[in-house]
């Protein structure tokens, strides 16, 4: 069993302008402003695998986020301003709620001194998602861009490679996270891919350390069949970081950071930052079977 907690912040800056605004644009000649907006992100996944035996396992992995909003407005010379009337795109919120929890099935195997693992699976359709938000928008009408889940089964697929040599190690690893239909309301996530490769140094029998570097991608949402500018445009974020772990009997303890070195986001015509991610876990074994 493994408990793993990743949190960041995120930034997020555009400029918006009539008929955007929104209904208040109806009304009077709003001037331009930008959307300043600051995101708190948490989720603890908590992960559960049984080996039936060495090489054959069944994990299951369970989501709980969190997501804390903020937003400021200012005219477009960057001045805080206080509107007199309520914006339908943003609001200062907390969101917490179950994300989409993956069943994936494990076969390990050897080749030479190589140790793979092979992973497959699926997502269940379980975390909260919400209606077009540029439909509503559209039709002046407040709404939610945050959702937890994608409301679809999504195939999931891994493969890892560990090589080690006394106190060393070179662990590589490939994720993949399909999106093969839209949901109920349009919406339609973007395929997501994931590759590592990381050295670990074993220092004393306790405690490990090692570093490596991440590459992430995620293609561009869609609604409707349409990716919108003010959508995930998808990305692509190469980070660089580090772990250090060390066990206290039968538990297992691990803090890991990760710094972007570079970030692409497709067409993006605001501002998206983060300096980057932050990682705790905790794991233990029962009985015979797999962590």
């Amino acid at each position: 069993m493994q408990l793993s907690l990743l949190t960041t912040s995120v930034r997020v800056m555009h400029e918006s302008a009539c008929p955007d605004i929104g209904p208040i644009c109806n009304e009077r000649d709003e001037p331009p402003q930008i959307h300043d907006q600051r995101f708190a992100i948490g989720e603890l996944r908590v992960g559960v695998e049984h080996g039936f035996t060495d090489a054959l396992g069944l994990e299951l992995q369970l989501p709980l986020r969190l997501n804390r909003s903020t937003i400021q407005f200012r005219r477009l010379d960057g001045t805080p301003v206080e509107l007199d009337y309520e914006n339908i795109h943003h609001r200062n919120e907390t969101l917490f709620g179950l994300g989409d929890p993956w069943v994936l099935g494990r076969y390990a195997f050897s080749l030479g001194e190589v140790r793979l693992a092979t992973r497959a699976g699926f997502t269940v359709p379980l975390g909260n998602t919400v209606e077009d938000p540029f439909a509503l928008g559209d039709a002046g009408l407040s709404h939610q861009h945050v959702q937890f889940g994608t409301g679809t089964v999504q195939p999931l697929l891994g493969l890892e490679a560990e090589r080690t040599w006394d106190a060393w190690s070179v662990r590589g690893w490939g994720q993949a996270q399909v999106s093969l239909a839209e949901n109920s309301h349009g919406f339609r996530a973007g395929h997501r891919f994931g590759l590592g490769l990381s050295g670990g140094l074993k220092v004393v029998d306790t405690l490990h350390l090692s570093a490596g570097v991440n590459l992430a991608h995620e293609q561009p949402e869609r609604w409707g069949g349409v990716v919108q500018q003010d959508g995930n445009l998808g990305r692509t974020d190469v980070l660089v970081g580090g772990t250090l772990s060390w066990s206290v009997k039968d538990v297992r303890l691990g803090f890991n950071l990760q710094v972007p070195v570079y970030s692409h986001i497709i067409g993006h015509h605001g501002q998206l930052d983060y300096p980057g991610l932050l990682g705790l876990t905790a794991g233990t074994t029962f009985g015979d079977g797999g962590p």
